[in-house]
């Protein structure tokens, strides 16, 4: 079904925009970023509970990869972590006994993880080299870098920053959840925020800018774990979390992407009908593909800023509310030629176009053709 024509713009309801007009970053030092988890070499010298597996149990379905290892030993702990979020630590107090546990996805652009350390375990870190953002849930996080001293609780959000400046952190009986993000991810999103400023992003914080941010980004990061949780392995549905997480970063913490506008007046003169026309081509050639908002502005020779104010001048709605709008009508029409009785599943149709969670996909369907995606599967 590419091949039919525009769909009428209008509103429809979806998932989160994957971009965000971000907030000016705060100006004051950060001391380098700690991780909130222990690193050691490479996993693989056993110890895994409940299996005789010489390293972490892990599963692939699709393009994503799921983790899962629990361990009494300290030292396996802090290696097998440290290898999985890119951090170079040395041990400095850490019992044996307790049972140490991390679960995580990788999607390949981003990766999702929750780590429990049910004791108190103290290292240096001496190297980081992934970006990762830690949400607490239980326990306290210590940390020293530079000479300044930070504390950790449940509900507190930080950044452990790539670099390598040496710092002391202590875990006590602590959980929290992970997100790793590539650095062409956060590239990307750094170009939809500040198309005069392209390039990866230096984060000059790693705590939020505001306490309330804390807030958006785990119920952002909740509804990105319920989705990879759902089994989905769709490259659309994947592409649209990681940019999500991304651009949520760059909304909440302190960089160098958002500290202006980045808009122009090229911005304005280029969001012309034309440049309406052109977009709204590509998406009708491209819905059934993986395809984020700059790469959208770069197939018709715009910023993405330009590209936002074409849609919102001359459609009322923006590129990304119009791909969605898109994408259910393929969904639609899908539904309609199928057979039930081929094995054909309203979940299948909804995942093969970018939409993961059901219950909103069957809202903005009914919302568009006033009945059930399931009703047009039967008739």
């Amino acid at each position: 079904m590419t091949g039919a024509g525009p769909v009428a713009l209008t509103e429809v309801p979806g998932p989160p925009a994957t971009y965000a007009e971000c907030p000016d970053p705060a100006t004051e030092h950060e001391p380098e970023a700690c991780p909130g988890i222990p690193r050691p070499a490479a996993a693989g010298t056993g110890g895994v509970a409940g299996t005789e597996l010489p390293g972490p149990a892990a599963a692939r379905t699709g393009g994503v990869v799921r983790t899962e290892f629990r361990t009494r030993r300290a030292e396996e702990a802090g290696r097998i972590l440290g290898a999985a979020h890119g951090l170079a630590l040395r041990l400095v107090t850490a019992a044996d006994g307790p049972e140490y546990g991390m679960v995580r996805t990788d999607a390949g652009a981003f990766a999702d993880g929750a780590v429990s350390l049910p004791a108190r375990i103290e290292f240096i870190t001496d190297e980081v080299t992934a970006l990762t953002v830690v949400a607490m849930s239980a326990g306290l996080f210590e940390r020293t870098a530079a000479g300044v001293d930070e504390r950790f609780g449940a509900g507190d959000v930080l950044l452990v920053r790539p670099g390598g400046r040496s710092c002391f952190a202590r875990h006590s009986d602590t959980r929290f959840t992970t997100v790793n993000l590539s650095a062409a991810l956060l590239a990307q999103a750094a170009a939809v925020a500040n198309p005069r400023r392209p390039g990866l992003p230096r984060f000059t914080g790693s705590t939020p800018l505001d306490t309330s941010l804390a807030a958006l980004w785990t119920r952002t990061r909740s509804f990105v774990a319920e989705t990879l949780a759902s089994g989905v392995t769709s490259p659309l549905v994947l592409g649209q979390a990681g940019r999500l997480l991304a651009a949520t970063a760059l909304a909440v913490f302190p960089n160098t992407a958002t500290t202006a506008d980045g808009s122009s007046p090229a911005d304005t003169r280029d969001a012309t009908p034309d440049t309406l026309r052109r977009a709204i081509a590509f998406i009708d050639a491209h819905a059934h593909t993986d395809v984020s908002l700059a790469d959208i502005a770069a197939a018709v020779y715009v910023t993405p800023r330009a590209l936002q104010y074409a849609f919102r001048g001359h459609a009322d709605t923006t590129p990304l509310t119009y791909l969605r709008r898109v994408r259910l009508a393929r969904a639609h029409a899908d539904l309609e030629a199928a057979d039930p009785r081929a094995g054909v599943t309203v979940a299948g149709i909804a995942t093969r176009w970018g939409f993961a969670h059901q219950g909103r996909f069957a809202a903005a369907y009914r919302r568009m053709y006033g009945t059930s995606p399931g009703a047009t599967l039967r008739s």
